[in-house]
């Protein structure tokens, strides 16, 4: 009668510890759910949600998005839009000003279009651009010796001393002339310093919306 007892007391132990294992199981499964979909709730915000952003902007500036199905393997997207004037290249979209103005209001143009003068990372890049200008003008890039020390600055950060160099030989010369501009002479684009306080076309870029 006693081995009775205890062989069902062994049995209840058995079950009770079961029905605990199946609770912790159950417990750990919800809470490795509730993690999963609270990363997918992050993800989705950080990357969906700053992409509706940027294209709330662009259309506060741009009628309308050209889109181009890139399939691009970097972002696993594969629309990459850019304002419908504008120009496509690489991961960034490029504007050619119409009008003239000084170096400052040229950038000022720019941001007000959600975007920078152009910053020149490549000689495919820049040959891409030309093929857009006009050779009798000088259009402003984003690069500027704003503290007057041979400091050369892209407008976005990128290094120059890092960065590829395109300028003309002897370029650039005079100290006075601080800001870049490109520029067409003896048939090779390149680029010349230049009086930031001139008046010249420029170029804005800006990078693509990836959808």
């Amino acid at each position: 009668m006693v081995q009775e007892g205890q062989r069902q007391g062994r049995e209840k132990a058995v079950r009770w510890f079961q029905v605990k294992l199946w609770f912790v199981a159950v417990i750990s499964i919800a809470l490795l759910c509730a993690c999963f979909i609270v990363s997918c709730i992050v993800t989705y915000h950080f990357t969906y949600g700053k992409t509706d952003k940027r294209l709330t902007e662009l259309r506060s500036y741009h009628v309308s998005l050209t889109c181009f199905n890139e399939g691009t393997r970097v972002t696993g997207k594969n629309w990459g839009c850019c304002p419908s004037t504008w120009k496509s290249f690489g991961s960034s979209c490029y504007f050619i000003s119409t009008e003239e103005n000084i170096w400052s209001e040229s950038e000022e143009i720019c941001v007000h279009m959600g975007a920078h003068l152009v910053v020149i990372n490549s000689k495919a890049e820049q040959n891409f651009i030309v093929q857009e200008l006009n050779q009798s003008f000088s259009y402003f890039l984003g690069l500027s010796d704003p503290q007057k020390n041979d400091k050369w600055q892209w407008i976005d950060q990128t290094s120059y001393t890092e960065n590829v160099k395109l300028w003309h030989r002897n370029e650039p010369n005079f100290k006075t002339e601080r800001c870049a501009s490109i520029v067409f002479w003896d048939g090779v684009w390149g680029w010349n310093n230049v009086h930031c306080d001139s008046k010249r076309y420029s170029i804005c870029e800006m990078k693509k919306i990836y959808l």
